[in-house]
């Protein structure tokens, strides 16, 4: 039976067990979208319906979809195509490209409670790309913050998710649902979860974006944009949960890794010699590539922008990658970014390369969390 929504839910956690029998409290309310404050019937710009999701766009909110609804606002079959829910019986649409610069949409939600600092936390949302979509796109993210982010911050292009896929893949599955998540270590006080492509659209390049086929068995004339459906929005304390994974990785004998991401959001008034010295790229185990796309973005643009900076790029690998695979691995990451600078125009004459091992762990403690904290590279 479909519940309505009603302002007491708004505190309520959403329990579930895992196997171990140990509760686990999603902080995110509604986040499957399935509690409306009305039948949905036709659902576009209808975002809102499910409270207390809301959209920074007050004239460009995103649609919703429902098993209730009929024809073109249904579930499984609507008019982009045909997608069965992640958690029936509602989801989100969203375009998160457009040609031409249509605009997109962005869809936000207070959590149920603050963040704490120094906790870390599993962030984690599904997205499939609608059959009817002309693009796939990559650059999708989550970006929690400590207060409402307004549509002006956006447009100005300066947000960094900290939640994307740890290659910046482009998400092009028409067919299944995909997972975009990501450990996120709490500077405290983050009480908002906002979704969409935070990527201006000039600095985008004919690689971020693929041109997607017609899908056998639908009429329907292709939208020019890359318009997805977006279910399940998931933000667990990570004591709660056994891992953090969405990704095939390497395993480390021991179970599913964590891939850590950190916040380096806050960047008001910092130079950019500082915003490069805060970037952090992270690895998976036993990797070279990067699995934090956004602060490497930053690091091409603002040395684009100021090309009178040198940089020195230091790679490190965590104790058991020094002493079971190689403490050349370090170096290798630091090798591996400085190639990937080059290659996007870069001068080679304004890069050097250092590699230190397990020498200098930024946690020394030997968690799981902490090795992966210790896999990264850094920028002098």
């Amino acid at each position: 039976m479909k519940i309505n929504f009603s302002t007491g839910l708004l505190t309520l956690a959403l329990l579930s067990f895992t196997s171990y029998g140990v509760a686990q409290t999603n902080l995110v309310p509604n986040g499957n979208f399935d509690q409306t404050s009305k039948r949905i019937k036709k659902g576009e710009g209808e975002l809102e319906r499910a409270e207390p999701w809301f959209s920074p766009d007050e004239d460009n909110v995103a649609d919703i979809y429902s098993k209730d609804a009929k024809d073109d606002w249904a579930v499984p079959e609507n008019k982009m195509g045909y997608m069965m829910a992640a958690s029936e019986p509602n989801y989100v649409g969203m375009r998160l490209y457009g040609k031409k610069r249509l605009p997109r949409h962005y869809i936000q939600v207070k959590l149920n409670d603050k963040l704490v600092a120094g906790k870390d936390y599993c962030v984690s949302f599904k997205l499939a790309l609608s059959k009817i979509s002309r693009f796939g796109t990559n650059h999708i993210g989550a970006y929690l913050s400590k207060r409402k982010v307004r549509m002006r911050e956006i447009e100005e292009y300066t947000i960094e998710p900290q939640i994307m896929h740890s290659e910046n893949k482009i998400f092009d599955d028409q067919y299944l649902w995909s997972t975009i998540c990501g450990v996120f270590t709490a500077e405290g006080g983050e009480s908002y979860l906002t979704i969409g492509n935070f990527m201006d659209e000039g600095e985008m390049s004919r690689s971020d974006v693929n041109n997607m086929r017609r899908v056998k068995g639908f009429n329907q004339l292709q939208t020019q944009d890359a318009y997805y459906f977006i279910d399940d929005v998931e933000v667990f304390n990570m004591a709660e949960v056994e891992s953090c994974s969405c990704e095939e990785e390497e395993d480390e004998g021991d179970g599913m890794q964590v891939v850590y991401q950190e916040n380096v959001s806050d960047q008001e008034g910092t130079d950019e010699y500082e915003k490069i010295k805060r970037q952090k790229i992270f690895f998976d185990y036993n990797s070279t590539k990067p699995a934090s796309p956004r602060a490497l973005i930053t690091v091409i643009q603002e040395m684009k922008k100021n090309e009178d900076i040198n940089i020195t790029i230091v790679g490190h690998s965590d104790e058991k990658e020094a002493r079971e695979i190689s403490a050349d691995l370090a170096l290798e990451r630091a090798k591996a970014i400085a190639d990937y600078l080059k290659e996007k125009g870069i001068a080679e004459s304004r890069i050097t390369v250092k590699g230190k091992g397990a020498d200098e762990p930024a946690d020394d403690t030997g968690t799981k969390g902490a090795r992966a904290k210790n896999r990264r590279v850094v920028f002098e």
